[in-house]
């Protein structure tokens, strides 16, 4: 009976495992520290701010636009 409880709780528990793994992984960092002028990657936002460095939001890489290059022409009347 021990052995069921046991196995039966290891089943119940384990999804919670798994789900709280995943979400550790989940979003790309879209802040870095700056000191000085110059990226410091290697510091956490309460490392950085301690030390003196702002945390700043990278900026966007732009954009293609679906269509590309091509220009639209004038309706003709």
């Amino acid at each position: 009976m021990k052995k069921l409880t046991l196995v039966l709780t290891l089943v119940l528990t384990a999804p919670m495992f798994v789900s709280s793994a995943q979400a550790k992984g989940g979003t790309p960092q879209n802040h870095h520290c700056v000191k000085d002028g110059s990226p410091v990657p290697d510091k956490t936002r309460k490392q950085c701010v301690k030390e003196g460095g702002k945390w700043e939001k990278d900026t966007a890489a732009p954009t293609a636009s679906p269509e590309g290059d091509k220009k639209t022409a004038p309706d003709a009347k």
